[in-house]
Parts: C-alpha cells; sequence; structure tokens
C-alpha cells in the first residue's frame, strides 16, 4: 500500500466479483454470518429499550451511541476478519473467538469503531447546529457538507481494515490515502451500486409492514427488527467482502503485475498477486 494505481478501477467486473465472493463466502462462514446477525438484532433490540427522554438529551445519546458503537464494533470484530481473511488469504474460520489480545484485532476494533463514529457524524452534526438554532439553509449546508467529507474520507480509507486483518506491512493511514488516490468516486461507485438493491427491499419491506414497524412490542415492529437484522448481516457482510476485493485490486503487491485492461476477476487478482 504505497504507491498511487494510475489505472482505472472497473466498476462492473469489481461489483460482478464481489457479489461472487459473496455468495461464496456465506456457506464457508455461515456459523459467522449468523452471529453477526444475531448481534446486530441484540443491539437493535437493546436500542428499543433505551428511554426516549434519556436519548434525546445531548449529553446521554451521544453517550448511549457511543456505547453502542463501541460494542458493535468490539463484537463484530472477529467475524469481519474472518471475512477479510477468507477473500483474501482463502482462510476458513469455522468458530466465533473474542481474542483482542492480537494487537491486529486491536487495530482493527479501533478503525471499525471510528468508522462507526464517522458513519454517525453528519447527523450529529446537524443536530448540534439545530440546538444552536442555526438557519435551516445554513444547517442543510452544514450537514451536506460534512456528509461529503465523511463519505469521501471512509472511501478513502475503506482498504485499510482488510489490510489490517491481513497483517499487511503497510496497513495504515497514509498507505491507505495514497492507494485509493485518483480511485474515489469508483470506490465509492462499487460500494453505492453495491447495496441500491438492499435499500429499495428495505423500502419495499418498511411500506408493505405498514406503520405498524414503528410501535415497540408490536408484531409489525418485531418483524421490522428481525428484518432490519437480516438486512444490516448482508449489508456488512457484501461491504467487507467488498472492501477485502478493492484492498486485492489497489495492493501494491498487485498492482505491479495487473493488467490494466483485464478483467478484475478474484482468480486474475489473485494470479497477479503470485497467488494460487
Amino acid at each position: 500500500m504505497t504507491s498511487v494505481y494510475q489505472h482505472k478501477l472497473p466498476i462492473w467486473p469489481t461489483l460482478s466479483a464481489a457479489y461472487r465472493e459473496w455468495r461464496r463466502m456465506l456457506p464457508a462462514l455461515r456459523p459467522l454470518v449468523i452471529n453477526a446477525f444475531l448481534i446486530v438484532l441484540a443491539i437493535s433490540v437493546l436500542d428499543q429499550f433505551v428511554p426516549a427522554r434519556l436519548a434525546d438529551q445531548e449529553f446521554f445519546g451521544t453517550a448511549i451511541t457511543l456505547a453502542e458503537a463501541a460494542v458493535r464494533a468490539f463484537l463484530l470484530t472477529p467475524i469481519l476478519v474472518a471475512i477479510h481473511r477468507f477473500v483474501i488469504l482463502d482462510e476458513i474460520t469455522k468458530t466465533y473467538v473474542v481474542s483482542l489480545g492480537e494487537p491486529s484485532l486491536r487495530r482493527f476494533f479501533a478503525w471499525l469503531f471510528t468508522f462507526e463514529v464517522l458513519a454517525g457524524f453528519p447527523l450529529d452534526f446537524l443536530g448540534a447546529m439545530q440546538a444552536l438554532n442555526i438557519t435551516f439553509a445554513a444547517s442543510t449546508a452544514g450537514f451536506v457538507a460534512a456528509l461529503v467529507v465523511t463519505v469521501a474520507l471512509m472511501v478513502r480509507l475503506s482498504i485499510l481494515p482488510p489490510a489490517i486483518a491481513v497483517d499487511a506491512p503497510d496497513a495504515r493511514l497514509g498507505a491507505a490515502l495514497e492507494d485509493t488516490k485518483g480511485c474515489a468516486l469508483r470506490v465509492f461507485a462499487i460500494f453505492f451500486v453495491a447495496i441500491v438493491p438492499w435499500l429499495a427491499i428495505d423500502l419495499a419491506a418498511v411500506a408493505l409492514i405498514g406503520r405498524g414497524i414503528a410501535v415497540t412490542g408490536s408484531v409489525p415492529g418485531m418483524i421490522g427488527l428481525v428484518f432490519g437484522g437480516i438486512l444490516q448481516a448482508v449489508l456488512l457482510t457484501l461491504m467487507a467482502v467488498t472492501a477485502s476485493l478493492l484492498f486485492i485490486a489497489l495492493g501494491t503487491h498487485v498492482r505491479r503485475n495487473a493488467h490494466p485492461s483485464g478483467p478484475l476477476t478474484v482468480t486474475a487478482i489473485k494470479q497477479a498477486a503470485g497467488g494460487d
């Protein structure tokens, strides 16, 4: 992860490869995928029991959000690391073990927590501006600016978690920014197009379930929680697979020999990297 990729990152071949690898990963790491679903579902259920009077307070609301992000990152770290290692190294992890005694896992947890915080920053920034009674136009402009900066930063750093997961020797912030230089829009497009079908399914499901989905404890509400857990698990695992392929595509050891006009398939990438 040291030099700039000089050729265009192919969007559709990368996206196609991501879905193929995701389908290959699901049966291989089925126990971990189920754990991911149970974790995000449990956190969503617990969130339902947080009193609104606490969640709406600036201090307590922020503390609760950060605590949830930390717990979520802590519990998901072994699963996402296993997915990255499966896609990049063909390593299959059968059991779920939380072992943050390893430095690489601690680093992965720290960056995953950072990504969780970054993801919520635009809305937090909007809330802070509204609390200061800033005009609607100014707060909207501030929110859009914060969203653009946040998305750009997350896109540029998207290959850092898989690099840490596989103990890449140059897995650091500066190297990740250097490797994704000039590819940010294409990386964003790959992630965006990958999740669009699932967002459409989410909207359709919410419309089908009806207004009762917002009522805590109701049957529609419980159905909504389960469906939301499934959707979150799908998106988490799909994004992890996609990030792994982007690391393979943009990693220095691959770029030296990859042919810029060739199809970006997992086999071709691994062969270019000198793998099996």
